[in-house]
C-alpha cells in the first residue's frame, strides 16, 4: 500500500527538507531587495518564511488556521483564505505565493485576482511551485508506488502558470529553477546551529547548467504595473507661471469675428 505524503510529512523528509531550504534562498534574493511598508506571506507559515531577510517591519501571513512558528517570529498571522484576502486594496508592497497554486490549482485566477488588488502600485510578486516535469513529478508517473509530493499537490505545467499571471495583469520579470537532488545531510532542529548542507551537489551544478527547466521547483516574479502618467524631471506648479498669449494670434481672432 503506497504510503501518503501530506504537507507535514513532505517538508518533514529529505525531499521536503531541501526544497525548503532552497525556496528560503530563493525568495530572499527577491525580498531583500524589494523595500515598502508591508510585505504579505499567503499560506504555509510553520515550513517557509519568504522575508526572513527582508527590510519590510511590517510582515504579514495569511493562513487558513493558527500554525504554530517560532516565538521570535515577526510575522502576524491572519485567518482568512487565498481568494478572499482579509485586507484593503493596495496595501501591500510585495507578496509571496509559496505553493499557492499547488495546493489550489482549480483557484488559481481568484487568488491571482486578490493577489492583484491588495498590492500596491509597482508591486512585486514571488510565488514558487511544483515542476510538472520535474525529476520528482515523473518518478511518480513511472512509479505508482513512488511518492515524493504532498499527496494533495498539483503540479501544473510553467506555460500554465506564466499565462494565468499575465492574464491577471501582471508583468513576468523573471525567475529561477532549483532542487535537482535531495540533500540527506544531517540537519538540526528548528533553532538550532546552522546546518551544513552538501547542495550544490555535482547534480544542481549540471542541471542548473544543462537542463535548468528540469527542476523539482521552480520560483517566478511578477510585478503590478499600474497604468497612468509619469513625470519626469522636476516641476515646481507652485511657482509656474502659464505662458503669456502672442499678440498676433489675440490679433487673428479679432480679424476673424
Amino acid at each position: 500500500m503506497a504510503r501518503i505524503v501530506d504537507w507535514e510529512t513532505f517538508f518533514a523528509s529529505a525531499a521536503g527538507q531541501t526544497a525548503a531550504r532552497w525556496e528560503h534562498g530563493a525568495y530572499a534574493r527577491f525580498a531583500a531587495a524589494k523595500t515598502g511598508d508591508r510585505a504579505l506571506q499567503i499560506g504555509l507559515a510553520a515550513h517557509l518564511n519568504p522575508f526572513e531577510k527582508s527590510p519590510v517591519a511590517h510582515r504579514i501571513v495569511l493562513t487558513e488556521e493558527v500554525e504554530a512558528v517560532p516565538a521570535d517570529d515577526l510575522r502576524l498571522q491572519v485567518l482568512g483564505l487565498p481568494w478572499q484576502i482579509p485586507l484593503a486594496d493596495d496595501c501591500c508592497d510585495i507578496v509571496a505565493l509559496p505553493h499557492a497554486f499547488d495546493m489550489h490549482p482549480d483557484r488559481i485566477d481568484a487568488v491571482l485576482a486578490e493577489t492583484y488588488r491588495v498590492l500596491a502600485p509597482n508591486g512585486l510578486l514571488v510565488t514558487t511551485f511544483f515542476n510538472s516535469i520535474g525529476s520528482w513529478k515523473l518518478r511518480e508517473v513511472l512509479l505508482r508506488s513512488s511518492h515524493i509530493l504532498p499527496e494533495r499537490s498539483a503540479t501544473i505545467p510553467m506555460s500554465a502558470v506564466k499565462g494565468a499571471i499575465l492574464h491577471a495583469g501582471f508583468k513576468l520579470e523573471g525567475g529561477n529553477f532549483g532542487v535537482y537532488a535531495v540533500d540527506r545531510s544531517p540537519h538540526p532542529a528548528r533553532g538550532g546551529a546552522e546546518a551544513v548542507s552538501r547542495l550544490p551537489s555535482w547534480i544542481d551544478k549540471a542541471g542548473d547548467r544543462w537542463w535548468p527547466t528540469l527542476s523539482n521547483v521552480v520560483l517566478l516574479s511578477a510585478r503590478k504595473l499600474a497604468g497612468g502618467m509619469t513625470l519626469v524631471g522636476k516641476v515646481n506648479f507652485s511657482t509656474a507661471k502659464p505662458a503669456a498669449r502672442a499678440p498676433a494670434a489675440v490679433s487673428n481672432r479679432k480679424e476673424g469675428l
